[in-house]
């Protein structure tokens, strides 16, 4: 049985029960209005994660997520995780892998070379997606997209280039940094030693940063820098609208066929057979 609990529209939690009499099962995702891909933000309890009802309740947070105008439907769970089956047979597929490390705040200032790092502006935006479609796999990219959403966070100038951007989200348990880099990069200790100082740390808060497969040599850096990190950690997705190719024709080439240029003055030939204008 399925049932629901209505907080506000931006967030749904709906209730699976395996059966009579058995604990229940809760899940819930999020969606902000205007994105395309919503995000599935917790299940429980731990217990009831291995009934079969797990794959029903994925199927019906996916159907919500839907009505609520979502493309995508995003998950993240641990590698050795034994719920992995469950999301496959709910039709989940891995877009990649990450690790997740926690640090610290430098003690001291570092230098960093010939760039800087600044809040990321509007018209960062062409750079920002030129570096994005660089570095990051398609198959992420179709999964995110995060170059379609405004983005809060910095951007790394170097003698006028854009080599690395970092959407922060802040939380009141943490600030959260997924990094974009150029390989072409330089000391990347120092790199990131100096985005630290540029957070806007209170509180004692830890900083998280992302680290995807296809950067995993920012794992190096981070572990040089003292980092803890996290359980190997598996991203799904699954879309929720079929991508259908829809035929557009060219109204100016239809105009063309079917309308022929005619000369503006009447023709009239001449005894060596060429024409000529009256």
């Amino acid at each position: 049985m399925l049932g629901q609990l209505r907080l506000d529209y931006s967030s749904y939690s709906g209730i699976a029960r395996p059966r009579k009499g058995a604990s229940p099962l809760i899940g819930q995702v999020h969606f902000n209005f205007g994105e395309q891909a919503a995000r599935l933000v917790f299940l429980a309890p731990e217990s009831a994660l291995s009934s079969n009802a797990l794959v029903a309740l994925l199927d019906h947070l996916s159907w919500e997520s839907s009505n609520r105008g979502a493309f995508r439907l995003l998950a993240e769970i641990d590698e050795d995780h034994p719920t992995f089956e469950s999301f496959r047979h709910a039709g989940f597929s891995v877009y990649t892998r990450q690790n997740v490390w926690k640090l610290s705040l430098p003690e001291t200032s570092a230098a960093n070379g010939n760039g800087h790092w600044r809040p990321l502006h509007s018209i960062d935006q062409h750079s920002l997606q030129t570096l994005y479609h660089a570095v990051v796999p398609p198959l992420v990219q179709s999964a995110e997209a995060i170059d379609k959403r405004p983005l809060h966070g910095y951007a790394y100038i170097s003698e006028g280039e854009l080599l690395a951007f970092v959407e922060a989200i802040n939380g009141p348990l943490g600030i959260y940094l997924q990094p974009v880099v150029h390989p072409n990069l330089r000391n990347p200790e120092e790199f990131l030693t100096s985005l630290l100082r540029q957070l806007p740390v209170v509180m004692g808060r830890p900083v998280y940063l992302a680290v995807r497969d296809y950067q995993s040599w920012f794992n190096g850096t981070a572990n040089a820098m003292n980092g803890q990190s996290s359980t190997r950690r598996v991203l799904f997705v699954k879309h929720l609208a079929r991508q259908q190719r829809v035929a557009v024709t060219s109204s100016l080439l239809k105009v063309l066929e079917q309308h022929g240029t005619e000369p503006t003055a009447p023709l009239a030939r001449s005894q060596n057979g060429e024409k000529k204008e009256k």
